[in-house]
């Protein structure tokens, strides 16, 4: 029910309250957090103090605000999305060690078309890598997005290729026909390389991983430097940790695509 005179109800604010706090601006005052969500001071005094005391809110000795611990708590112990993180994590530590390259987990959100990262291990030194633990990028400018996309269901695809694609960079793909293509190739070979398209140095192989129904939850994707790029260990480590994942989260046993990956095509 809405209840103030911008028509925003109670939970709205306090969405955009806590959704004010980025990884660039972990800790606002109290007039920068107005600010930011442009709030009336007397509002964000009020409900910051209330999330304060309920522990979704801390307060430094300076007085600025951050996110509180309650939050983290709140979500590890019931967040299924959490479970497939700490599951997910011992895999990505074998696919690093084999690799020792940038190796990430995310999930898939088709409510916006757009991938969230919930998981990340890097190689210091190696490419440079945009996709950050809690960070949300566009799925058809993704390895990842793509993966996941290509494995969703018809009306899904119909839906993100009806839609506006934003181009990222000048070599984001926003041609429906061509991406229509992509996701075919990608269900056929059983994994998606993207290369050159978010950062023009790096190349990105990802998988699908599936859970109960052979539902796509998620993917996993190597990123590595152009001039680094090993395909001959990359695809069967990552084809080998997708299905292993699948098989924790309950996906029946299933084919990673009709040609093998020493039949690949770039």
């Amino acid at each position: 029910m809405a209840n103030s005179r911008s028509g925003e109800s109670v939970v709205d604010r306090i969405v955009k309250l806590l959704s004010a706090f980025e990884r660039s601006t972990p800790a606002l005052t109290m007039s920068e957090l107005s600010r930011a969500t442009d709030l009336p001071t007397s509002t964000t005094h009020r409900l910051a103090g209330e999330l304060l005391a309920a522990g979704f809110l801390e307060r430094d000795d300076e007085g600025r605000f951050g996110i509180g611990v309650k939050m983290w708590e709140l979500a590890a112990r019931s967040n299924p999305v959490e479970e497939f993180r700490r599951r997910g994590l011992p895999v990505l530590e074998g696919i690093h060690e084999a690799v020792r390259q940038h190796v990430s987990l995310a999930i898939p959100s088709f409510e916006d078309f757009t991938v969230l990262y919930l998981e990340r291990l890097d190689k210091l030194g190696a490419a440079v890598n945009l996709a950050e633990v809690a960070g949300r990028l566009d799925m058809h400018s993704t390895s990842a997005g793509l993966c996941m996309a290509a494995h969703a269901p018809h009306r899904i695809q119909a839906e993100l290729l009806a839609r506006p694609l934003v181009q990222s960079t000048s070599n984001t793909e926003t041609n429906p026909g061509r991406i229509r293509a992509h996701l075919a190739q990608i269900r056929e070979r059983g994994f998606s390389r993207l290369a050159g398209v978010l950062v023009k140095e790096n190349v990105a192989y990802s998988v699908p991983v599936f859970g109960m129904g052979n539902e796509v939850i998620g993917a996993i994707t190597v990123v590595t430097p152009l001039v680094e790029e090993d395909p001959q260990l990359i695809i069967p480590v990552l084809v080998a940790a997708g299905r292993s994942l699948s098989r924790s989260m309950g996906a029946e046993q299933r084919p990673y695509g009709s040609r093998t990956w020493l039949s690949r095509g770039k």
